[in-house]
């Protein structure tokens, strides 16, 4: 074992905070009271319980601070423990023991009150130093305190949060259920509406089924006129068949059903029933319909295809040009449908397809409403694995651009 000088254990001594303040003389007097002691690794130097009697300085080695399994500290070369015990004998709070083999300096706490009693220095040093360590305290206790008090107020203002964020709830809770009770109200409003067409359109398509069949005792125009009529009644007819409700598609309820159709044959009749609205516009069509078979809902493809022409003839000046092209792109059949009227602002394309918000949108720019016609186009396209486009066209107008896979 290492012998240590008196030098030595008086420069490990005055590293210790309560002899901080204490005169080179009796810290000198104290370091020849110390006595050397060598702990083996393992060994219980203090045990918790004890009453304690002496201070330790670690001259070599390192010892662990515990309470039972749970470490509070480990201490090595210059450490110090048991200060406390120089003044009381107070029950030790803790144990220590030996993590490997230790050289311990020993204060007992006689040596210490007999040099204390002639140097009474070193007790008022002792006293600073407790002094300050205590204040060192209290600060720390004043930290911790505006710390509780902190994080106490982020407690309530977080508490008040998820209250207010569960009362929001239970309000979308609550309107989600009142939002699908009026869904199912406007339903069933809706079907029985469609019930009360259907009667008076049946009495309608009789009646003109009726003309038809006296067709030879009409002019050329009035038997022009009657065919319109007669088609645009049955494309109704066939609408309120298949029930066709904007949000039964939304809602994935309608099972589309497919058919081989003539496309450009479809284009072509609905075009035919725009020849008035073109003569009286003096509107300029320029049309290039490519034969094109294809696998779709007649109806879905039809309503989207004359609701495209109703807006371009629409809002299309007068003695301005419509442009209608069917024809195969790749492996995509490829609808467009382009006019010369006023266009759309860039804004408004993104939204043009949404029926709630399109019909503000249009009073701002100052552009007549269009109804449910493109949101028909948009859902009737999507319910057909298709896609729609809006876009401005560089040298004026709008085109829309409807596509199916082949």
């Amino acid at each position: 074992m290492k012998v240590f000088s008196i030098r030595e254990k008086t420069e490990l001594l005055r590293q210790i905070s309560i002899f901080s303040e204490t005169d080179e003389p009796v810290l000198t007097e104290l370091a020849g009271t110390l006595t050397e002691k060598e702990v083996l690794k393992g060994s219980v130097i203090v045990r918790k319980g004890e009453a304690g009697n002496a201070l330790y300085i670690i001259a070599d080695g390192s010892v662990r601070i515990h309470d039972g399994n749970h470490v509070l500290a480990r201490m090595t070369k210059g450490g110090v423990f048991g200060e406390y015990a120089l003044l009381d004998n107070n029950a030790r709070s803790a144990s220590v023991t030996a993590e490997e083999k230790c050289t311990l300096l020993q204060l007992d706490r006689s040596s210490f009150y007999q040099i204390a009693v002639k140097n009474t220095e070193i007790l008022q040093g002792t006293l600073r130093a407790l002094i300050r360590r205590m204040r060192e305290m209290n600060e720390l206790e004043e930290k911790l305190s505006r710390s509780y008090l902190k994080i106490q107020k982020q407690k309530e203002q977080i508490e008040k949060q998820n209250a207010s964020i569960t009362e929001q709830k239970e309000l979308l809770s609550q309107q989600n259920f009142d939002l699908t009770k009026l869904n199912e109200e406007k339903n069933q409003f809706l079907g029985m509406v469609i019930h009360q067409i259907k009667n008076p359109l049946t009495s309608s398509l009789c009646m003109l089924e009726m003309l038809d069949a006296d067709r030879e005792h009409l002019s050329d125009t009035q038997s022009e006129g009657l065919e319109i009529i007669i088609k645009s009644l049955w494309r109704i007819n066939q609408l309120i068949n298949q029930t066709l409700d904007v949000n039964s598609i939304e809602s994935k309820v309608f099972e589309v059903k497919y058919e081989p159709l003539e496309l450009d044959g479809i284009v072509q009749d609905l075009l035919d029933n725009y020849n008035y609205i073109i003569g009286q516009k003096e509107i300029i069509l320029e049309s290039s319909i490519q034969p094109v078979r294809a696998n779709l809902n007649k109806v879905y493809f039809t309503q989207i295809v004359d609701n495209l022409l109703s807006n371009a003839f629409k809002f299309n000046p007068s003695g301005k040009k419509v442009q209608v092209i069917l024809q195969i792109e790749g492996d995509e059949i490829v609808l467009r449908v382009q006019d010369e009227g006023p266009g759309i602002s860039e804004e408004l394309i993104g939204r043009i397809f949404h029926q709630y918000n399109r019909q503000t949108d249009m009073q701002t720019q100052n552009l007549p409403p269009l109804g449910l016609g493109l949101a028909i186009v948009y859902r009737y396209t999507l319910a057909m694995s298709g896609s729609v486009k809006c876009e401005n066209c560089p040298q004026g107008g709008t085109c829309f651009t409807v596509k199916f896979p082949l």
